[in-house]
């Protein structure tokens, strides 16, 4: 017994190993305040990188980018303006509730009658026409044959609601009308800050979320997110790493950059709703006084692709003869002349404004203040919070902006389309054109898909003959992600990345 006893004293004595504490919260870096959780209502990326952890579409891509059903379960033509949609049964609402025929309708509905961004996704849905056969099938009948209809739904603004909720809450969305069928449910919201949200447990697909609790951190500065990826114990996951700082985090132990081309190109947008720039002539001019491939190249780097067309390679409608035609080398002296043709021989002013959370745009706006003084004009860059530059200029208070245009759906239409009359962001540049409107409004409903991408790059091309949008940036995603997280994956079509499919590697 005494010789038992000394055998084992060494083991009783010996202290168990520390408990390791189970990491359950995951951490993202995105680069501006959503300023609302409105499913249906932004021109934002950065605002659907949010909600669209909350909510969910009808449609999403799959890994190869093919079209497939989500919250459908399935769907087929009747003929070619009707469409029989069927969605899932028993996917929840997190209040509960089961997803109905009624949300969808619900949802489109409310985004026709207050024309909410999401216009863009269901304006050729004839609504009148479309009707809810039982609790969870409808009939879609579109406005003439639309091609692209079922990728329209897979983007973010077209995610759908819970009616009850949102009625309940009377449209407030931090008081109950933020509720979605997606992983993650709303917990609360600090302006400025972050958000936080949950783990839906009744989610429909078994196994996903991979975490219990995300949090989403709104850091407006490109360094300061640089510094969130290089920091051990800072932030998992860290979207858009300017393009200065690329080559260093690639280089930092422990984190890794996943990048992918988008579906984005940037212009400079010129409003032609204001003094002088109603002048095409006054455009032609700041397209030969400025040089966009010296601003492109000191912003971005080799990091995307300098914009050679209207949109990106690969997106039906685009036109690789555009660069011959209208991306014209810079020129001083015709720029002058121009201005002085257009009755301003001594110059103007005027403003471009720019969001203050992407360095990129702002390093741009200053090249082409140096470079407009050269020819007279006075250029003030006008830099603004995000939220409070798109307000700006959506309501056409601006003179030249630089914003992106996505082709979510991997044809130019859904760029093209923001141009049209009845979008909300028509006032970026007021670009009123009857032979344009025609086009797009005849593109939208051929079949044919050679014929549909000819109007496409016929439409394109008006744009750049009037001088009303510069191609400059064929934009590239990316995302600093720590070594200890495993299922990121870029969402090319809005960059809306689900998270869902994110788990900690185990220790």
């Amino acid at each position: 017994m005494m010789c038992a006893v000394l055998l084992l004293s060494p083991l009783a004595c010996t202290p168990k190993p520390p408990k390791q504490e189970v990491k359950n919260t995951l951490t993202v870096v995105i680069s501006a305040d959503p300023v609302n959780l409105d499913a249906n209502h932004s021109d934002s990326q950065t605002h659907y990188q949010v909600t669209r952890q909350i909510y969910e579409t009808l449609f999403v891509y799959d890994q190869d980018y093919n079209i497939a059903p989500w919250l459908c379960e399935s769907y087929n033509y009747e003929d070619d303006v009707t469409i029989i949609l069927k969605l899932r049964k028993g996917v929840k609402f997190h209040n509960g509730d089961e997803l109905k025929a009624s949300d969808v309708m619900f949802t489109f509905q409310r985004i026709v009658d207050d024309h909410l961004s999401g216009l863009i996704e269901v304006a050729t849905l004839d609504l009148p026409k479309c009707e809810i056969i039982d609790t969870h099938t409808l009939k879609l009948v579109t406005k003439g044959p639309v091609a692209t209809q079922i990728p329209l739904l897979e983007n973010p603004a077209a995610s759908i609601i819970s009616e009850r909720a949102y009625r309940a809450a009377n449209g407030d969305w931090l008081k109950g009308a933020a509720v979605g069928t997606g992983p993650f449910q709303f917990v609360s919201y600090a302006a400025g800050d972050q958000i936080v949200m949950k783990a839906f447990k009744d989610y429909w697909r078994p196994g996903e979320p991979g975490v219990e609790n995300l949090v989403m951190r709104f850091v407006r500065d490109s360094s300061s997110r640089s510094i969130e990826a290089e920091t051990a114990g800072a932030a998992d996951i860290v979207y858009d790493i300017g393009s200065k700082d690329l080559a260093r985090i690639r280089a930092a132990k422990g984190v890794s950059i996943i990048d992918d081309l988008g579906t984005n190109t940037s212009y400079l947008l010129f409003n032609t709703a204001r003094a002088p720039l109603n002048n095409i002539k006054v455009r032609e001019a700041i397209w030969y006084g400025v040089d966009a491939r010296t601003a492109v190249n000191l912003a971005y780097g080799d990091f995307g692709a300098f914009a050679e067309a209207w949109v990106c390679p690969g997106i039906g409608g685009y036109d690789p003869t555009q660069k011959d035609k209208y991306l014209i080398e810079r020129d001083v002296a015709k720029a002058k002349t121009l201005l002085a043709q257009a009755g301003f021989p001594n110059g103007f002013s005027l403003k471009i404004a720019v969001p203050n959370n992407n360095q990129e745009r702002m390093d741009m706006a200053e090249v082409f203040q140096a470079q407009l003084a050269e020819i007279g004009i006075d250029v003030k860059v006008d830099t603004m919070e995000s939220s409070a530059w798109i307000s700006h200029i959506l309501a056409g208070k601006h003179d030249l902006t630089i914003y992106g245009m996505s082709a979510s759906d991997f044809e130019a239409d859904r760029a093209l389309a923001q141009y049209m009359p009845l979008h909300v962001n028509h006032n970026l540049c007021a670009y009123k054109n009857k032979e344009f409107q025609d086009l797009f409004t005849t593109a939208v409903v051929t079949l044919d898909k050679d014929a549909r991408f000819q109007m496409y790059r016929d439409a394109s091309n008006l744009l750049l003959r009037d001088f009303v949008t510069l191609p400059l940036w064929h934009k590239a995603l990316n995302a600093a992600v720590k070594d200890h997280v495993t299922g990121f994956r870029i969402t090319r079509s809005y960059e809306h990345h689900y998270l869902q499919y994110v788990k900690f590697r185990p220790n």
